[in-house]
């Protein structure tokens, strides 16, 4: 007995401790509060995040530009006519849903975004002054409550919102506040 080749049990033992080590480590790299899985559910709500504030802010400046460029050109055209204002919050929803859902925009009933933009509601009222009126964008998706019971606390806004209202021939701006906590 030789040449008897094989492995010795002690071989094996060894062989199978560092594959529980590697193992081990693998499985912590993946969870915990700083693992792949964590931080890739946090850059993707980090990068839906990034896109409503931007849709949020594309809606603003566009109706800005339209409220500049009509008060400018057109006489004794107002912003906060009921016409005009209606349509200036039909220009917002338009920046934030498809064309066909912005435009079944009323006053005081809340528009659900649908399909991709699920997360979207759109509200347009007229404020107690006569000479305003208010479109209010949030935004809530199933991947910032990803980490909303984990601690530390959800490091992402468990609601976006904004404020977009129309006076006289100019429209004011209330963006989101990051708060964000980590």
């Amino acid at each position: 007995m030789k040449n008897q080749k094989g492995i010795t049990l002690i071989a094996l033992v060894v062989t199978i401790v560092v594959l529980l080590i590697l193992a081990g480590t693998s499985i912590a790299m993946l969870g915990g509060d700083n693992g792949i899985i964590t931080n890739a559910q946090d850059a993707a709500a980090a990068n839906t995040e990034g896109e409503v504030i931007d849709k949020m802010n594309v809606a603003y400046n566009t109706v800005k530009a339209n409220i500049i460029t009509k008060s400018s050109t057109i006489m004794n055209w107002s912003a906060t006519d009921e016409d005009n204002e209606l349509a200036l919050a039909k220009i917002v929803a338009g920046e934030i849903l498809p064309a066909t859902e912005a435009s079944s925009l009323e006053e005081g009933k809340a528009l659900q975004g649908k399909g991709k933009n699920s997360g979207y509601t759109i509200t347009y009222t007229k404020t107690t002054e006569p000479t305003k009126g208010k479109v209010v964008i949030e935004y809530t998706d199933a991947t910032f409550n990803l980490t909303e019971k984990v601690t530390p606390p959800n490091r992402h806004y468990p609601k976006i919102k904004c404020t977009i209202e129309f006076s006289s021939d100019d429209a004011t701006y209330t963006p989101p506040t990051r708060n964000v906590n980590q």
